[in-house]
């Protein structure tokens, strides 16, 4: 059998690469489909503590929680650094404003106060709401399982038995682009779980940002960079929704592939354009007080001169 072989790689050494090139790809397809079906169970359709084996809240854990309540601590130390230059400033500052704002910024401090030390229920009341429109995406129709998503089918055993079958060389490879492109799915909720470790801990700080107006900005970015990892899972899920219920082929072929290849498309591009939907209403703020003041600007010369002819 051994002798039949090599004759036949001598034969023909092209075809001999081609299937062991095909067999390889296919042998890789199937290795990674329990690893990765295992990870999208525990990552894509909620968001809970995965260091515990049961449903734990995500700020229950009790590592993040520590974390969270020295940030706090230490954000009522600076909470006092914060009032005293406030009072300075109203002292010392000769305008206007300075005559108010000791009397704007202490309702500021109160609030920071809630902020700093309610932060994990507050954040967690946003985790809870994005699970939940998660599980309403999830049974808008039929049970959506690790292994009923679009591109299942194409990492399925009877494609991979298909491949190395038809050595069809084309196919295998959007198979393995197909394989890449879960792991970059996979990896980008691994980030996602991480950074919201790093904005529960951080918390308090953004809590802290919104006394003073040279900080309100951090506490905007803050609280936008937190809309955006929550709530990507909610809209990600419902993309899925609408490609499992358009599916084309669910026989693993080729077309089927490609599909499952767009659909995680889609997936990876949803953050980026949260994000630029987030900044819509910052520019269209900024863009406005440029206006408000250029008004300003072109009335108040003419106002000046109907003034001095008046009087």
């Amino acid at each position: 059998m051994h002798t039949l072989a090599f004759l036949d790689a001598v034969r023909d050494p092209a075809g001999t690469f081609l299937h062991l090139l095909v067999s390889a790809l296919a042998h890789f397809v199937d290795g990674a489909r329990s690893e990765i079906e295992r990870a999208l169970t525990r990552y894509l359709f909620t968001t809970v503590d995965t260091s515990s084996a049961g449903q734990r809240a995500f700020t229950g854990n009790p590592s993040l929680r520590r974390m969270n309540l020295g940030m706090a601590v230490a954000m009522d130390i600076l909470l006092g650094a914060v009032v005293l230059f406030t009072c300075l400033r109203s002292m010392f500052e000769r305008s206007f404003r300075a005559r108010y704002t000791l009397k704007v910024a202490l309702p500021r401090v109160l609030l920071a106060l809630v902020l700093v030390h309610f932060s994990l229920p507050l954040m967690q009341m946003g985790i809870d709401l994005n699970n939940a429109l998660s599980n309403a995406a999830l049974t808008l129709g039929a049970d959506l399982r690790v292994d009923g998503l679009p591109w299942s089918a194409a990492m399925g055993p009877e494609a991979v038995q298909r491949l190395g079958v038809s050595q069809d060389l084309f196919h295998a490879v959007f198979a393995v682009a197909t394989v890449v492109a879960v792991v970059i799915l996979i990896l980008a909720y691994v980030i996602r779980y991480a950074l919201l470790g790093v904005l529960v801990v951080m918390a308090p700080v953004a809590g802290l940002c919104t006394v003073l107006p040279e900080t309100r900005n951090y506490a905007r970015s803050w609280l936008r960079l937190f809309m955006v990892t929550v709530f990507m899972q909610f809209v990600q899920l419902t993309v899925l929704r609408v490609a499992s219920v358009m599916s084309i082929d669910n026989g693993g072929g080729l077309v089927q592939t490609l599909y499952g290849l767009a659909t995680l498309f889609l997936l990876l591009k949803v953050p980026g354009a949260l994000n630029t939907a987030s900044h819509l209403e910052t520019k269209a703020k900024t863009m406005g007080h440029h206006l408000e003041r250029a008004v300003i600007k072109a009335v108040h010369p003419t106002h000046r001169r109907v003034s001095r002819s008046t009087a």
